[in-house]
């Protein structure tokens, strides 16, 4: 895992390629660019992985490029529950949450992750409230597609969709 310089990210991708995320949406560059300069930009290559066991969430990533999987432990083992792809968070709900992180972050290819610390995402609500909120609803909107999608991985391990074809 290398720490990239965010002159350089931005460099390669175009800040037009930052606007097309999904965490990003709608903000203007002025903010994705301090969101980039204020924050550690990660590289991770395929194979490499971040675990984190019993460490209260502090921050959370972007995921600037690449596929990341994540494993949640559970009684004693990791058990994969979801990829993100790019332009998805990785840990908000932890870290909003306040809740201790218990999982694995594999990188399945190369990748690059934008690590947001708490405190500047509580610099942006300061320096920039309006922004902040759009930042908000791009997050809450991630966490809402989240929550579907398990509850779609809930509802098919029930068996109902084959007990209802039946009748």
């Amino acid at each position: 895992m290398l720490t990239i310089d965010a002159d350089n990210v931005i460099e390669k991708f175009g800040i037009e390629y930052f606007r097309e995320l999904s965490t990003f949406g709608a903000l203007p560059d002025e903010v994705i660019l301090k969101l980039l300069h204020g924050g550690t930009i990660l590289r991770l290559s395929k194979g490499e992985y971040i675990a984190r066991f019993d460490e209260e969430a502090s921050d959370f990533q972007v995921v600037l490029s690449g596929k990341l999987a994540y494993y949640k432990r559970y009684e004693g083992h990791d058990v994969l529950t979801r990829y993100f792809r790019r332009g998805e968070q990785v840990g908000f709900d932890l870290m909003i949450g306040l809740l201790h992180s218990d999982g694995t972050d594999v990188a399945v290819e190369d990748s690059l992750l934008l690590n947001i610390s708490s405190q500047q995402f509580y610099d942006l609500h300061v320096d920039h409230p309006a922004e902040f909120g759009i930042f908000m609803v791009n997050l809450a909107r991630e966490l809402a597609r989240e929550i579907e999608m398990l509850e779609d991985v809930i509802g098919c391990g029930t068996g109902w969709e084959a007990e209802a074809s039946v009748g």
